[in-house]
């Protein structure tokens, strides 16, 4: 007497691999590394109403860049402060407005305290990676 029935056939599992790949083909965001620049540069110990400049001050810049070039439709790109640093911030903008954003600010200067200030783009990305590199650590250490 076979108590097991009919044999069914074993089927033979495929290992899984530990890692999955996946495409991410149009990012929401883009990630931007940008400093503010200073005509002539300010001494080491110096500090003024305008530096070292705060999110307000980078806020207030950025949106006068904006509206100079872009008008109201530039003001209202949403910007994302992700880590400020000095004369340093780390940016988060839609991926869409990211041309007309970086064309409104490095064209954008204005003499404030005997002195030129503007903004240059060290790094742009789609990914935070791209601009912190490494494993971040410099950017949120």
């Amino acid at each position: 007497m076979d108590v097991d029935g009919p044999s069914k056939p074993q089927r033979k599992l495929q290992p899984r691999s530990p890692e999955q790949r996946f495409t991410i083909r149009k990012p929401e965001w883009q990630y931007l590394h940008l400093r503010m620049t200073f005509d002539p540069p300010h001494p080491p110990d110096h500090t003024s109403p305008s530096y070292p400049p705060d999110l307000l001050t980078w806020k207030t810049h950025l949106s006068t860049a904006l509206n100079q070039f872009l008008g109201i439709s530039g003001t209202a790109i949403p910007i994302d402060f992700l880590h400020s640093d000095v004369s340093e911030v780390y940016l988060r903008i839609p991926r869409e407005d990211a041309p007309r954003f970086m064309a409104g600010i490095t064209g954008w200067g204005e003499d404030i305290e005997g002195r030129t200030v503007g903004f240059r783009v060290l790094k742009s990305a789609e990914f935070l990676m791209g601009i912190a590199g490494g494993e971040g650590r410099d950017l949120f250490g």
